[in-house]
């Protein structure tokens, strides 16, 4: 069996669910939620009441919610903050004293001992 797939974009996630009641669904399954980036995606299994395609019994819905222009205009200027907040920082460090390595201490001087005399055992 195939699965046919289909893409859908919406203003609304409940538009979603509006969507799938219209096309005469038979069943739903397999609800997946995910936000990536800001953006929501919404896919599910519709079994519509109709045939597909000879072969095909099963539509995947990927729905994917366009946007609004506020929501455009909050992720710009909350972009332009942090950049602002990422400088302001940045300049904050280059302005920062840079810390003093301390200065080497003189390590101990090493001598070279005279190797170690087999001497003869002593007598007793």
């Amino acid at each position: 069996m195939r699965t046919k797939w289909m893409r859908l974009g919406v203003s609304d996630p409940a538009d979603i669910l509006r969507w799938a009641g219209a096309q005469h669904t038979r069943r739903l399954d397999d609800f997946r939620h995910r936000v990536i980036r800001g953006r929501e995606f919404v896919s599910f299994r519709l079994v519509p009441r109709y045939r597909v395609q000879i072969g095909t019994c099963d539509i995947v819905v990927v729905a994917h919610v366009k946007p609004s222009r506020k929501q455009l205009v909050r992720r710009a200027v909350a972009a332009a903050f942090r950049e602002a907040a990422r400088r302001a920082v940045a300049v904050c460090a280059s302005l920062r004293p840079r810390p003093m390595r301390p200065a080497p201490l003189p390590s101990a001087a090493l001598y070279d001992f005279a190797a170690l005399r087999v001497s003869a055992p002593s007598r007793g």
